[in-house]
């Protein structure tokens, strides 16, 4: 039994394309591999059989060598096996004993002499981006035993990355990433149309109902889900019921949070739990009963300021199905946002949705942590119209954690990890609690 088997789609691959490829993989790190070189040309492959075709690289025409292998390698034509990569993939096999499938970083000539590769260092594991973009590249590494409960080989190997990706990831159990190079790309493949549909298809194989639209300036998908049913939120605003300069005039901050929610959301059904510190101006609380009317309750809090503590009695005091901790110096700027973060649960595996959240000068104030390693609001102050690295503040996206100044919990999530940490009663509470969510088995994830 051979160690990898190499597949390439072949069709209109020129044979210096081949033999560069070839060469490629003679220096990649293993002496036992045989290359599937699909679709080309017979004469091609006669000439890599006869003089390429020596001990550590055997080359085949048909994909029966399939059933003898250990390890899938899925290689672009024209791209190239990083020098002594699958020395690496084979470690991290070994360190990763459960892994079904296995993606690295990659490099691409950039013709500059001063710089002649750029480096594409790709995230972790993250189901909800990759429906976005093929972030986890093009080349991935799969136990020969899942592929063919994907689909054929051949199959497989023709279909573009992304949607090839897809289809892999839906049977893989266990995704890896490796954190080294693993492959050296000509180009990435970016044909946002054949994006749409891998993912389109993607959505209707896994049972996600939603609409797939196509963001061609980025490029990436946008998944939204429809909202199957109405779960009923909490909304948890604590205060004091200050004031503050806004756009030149004076307003009470928790006064025009809760009228956006009622004003603007296109999602109407949840309920505005104010937890009031007791130094709230009675003014401000009858404006707020005004506002709400029947669906808006007051809390009274007299201890001294907690922040996780006032919002885990908001919490506490209701019985919807979700729960958005909301700061009371917010307004909604989309108006669906909200009925975006809900349609997300409907997986299961959602425990905890955060938005972007903006500045009053429209910068961006979080999209999400970083940990690196002290945990950082990412790109905090930077223009919203930005796409980021890899365009991570374009898609939806697992993130570490998210910022409680705007969080749609689960409620039944909420309570199993035991609401935020009340010995954190400033800061740190939200990143301990999404940590928390994480270690649960749930995902915290960031929608733009």
């Amino acid at each position: 039994m051979s160690e990898f088997l190499v597949v390439t789609d072949a069709q209109g691959a020129t044979l210096d394309d081949l033999v560069t490829m070839h060469k490629s993989l003679v220096v990649s790190g293993s002496k036992d591999i045989k290359w599937l070189v699909y679709g080309a040309v017979p004469d091609a492959v006669k000439h890599l059989q006869r003089r390429w075709s020596f001990r550590r690289v055997r080359v085949v025409a048909t994909a029966d060598e399939f059933k003898t292998s250990e390890l899938v390698v899925f290689l672009n034509s024209g791209d190239g096996l990083y020098r002594e990569s699958l020395v690496n993939v084979r470690e991290t096999f070994r360190k990763n004993a459960t892994a079904d499938l296995i993606y690295g970083d990659s490099a691409h000539p950039t013709g500059i002499k001063a710089e002649p590769l750029s480096f594409v260092r790709r995230p972790g594991w993250s189901p909800e981006r990759l429906r976005a973009h093929c972030y986890v590249g093009e080349t991935l590494v799969v136990r020969a035993d899942l592929v063919a409960s994907a689909e054929t080989i051949t199959d497989l190997a023709v279909r573009h990355p992304h949607d090839r990706a897809l289809r892999l990831t839906e049977v893989a159990k266990n995704i890896v990433r490796m954190p080294e190079l693993l492959t050296m790309a000509k180009s990435q493949d970016t044909r946002p149309s054949a994006s749409l549909t891998a993912v389109a298809e993607h959505c209707a194989r896994q049972k996600i109902d939603a609409t797939c639209e196509l963001d061609a300036a980025v490029p990436s998908v946008r998944v939204k889900r429809k909202l199957t049913t109405e779960p009923s939120v909490a909304v948890i605003v604590p205060t004091r019921g200050t004031s503050a300069e806004v756009f030149g005039s004076e307003r009470v901050l928790v006064v025009e949070a809760v009228r956006s929610l009622f004003e603007k959301s296109t999602y109407q059904n949840f309920e505005v739990v104010v937890v009031a510190d007791t130094p709230t101006p009675q003014s401000v609380l009858d404006t707020l009963r005004e506002i709400g009317g029947a669906r808006l309750k007051i809390i009274d809090y007299d201890r001294p300021f907690n922040f996780a503590e006032k919002n885990n009695l908001g919490a506490m005091s209701c019985e919807s199905d979700l729960i958005l901790l909301l700061n009371d110096d917010t307004e909604i700027i989309t108006s669906d946002a909200l009925e975006i973060m809900v349609a997300m649960f409907n997986d299961p595996t959602v425990g905890v949705v955060g938005p972007m959240l903006l500045f009053e000068d429209s910068t961006i104030q979080s999209a999400g942590h970083i940990f690196s390693p002290d945990p950082t609001d990412l790109y905090r102050a930077r223009s919203p119209e930005m796409a980021g690295p890899q365009n991570l503040l374009k898609v939806q996206r697992e993130v570490s954690s998210l910022i409680a100044a705007c969080a749609l919990i689960r409620r039944d999530v909420f309570e199993q990890v035991g609401g935020l940490c009340m010995g954190f009663p400033g800061n740190w509470n939200d990143i301990d609690f999404c940590l928390k969510v994480q270690l649960a088995g749930y995902r915290a994830v960031f929608t733009p």
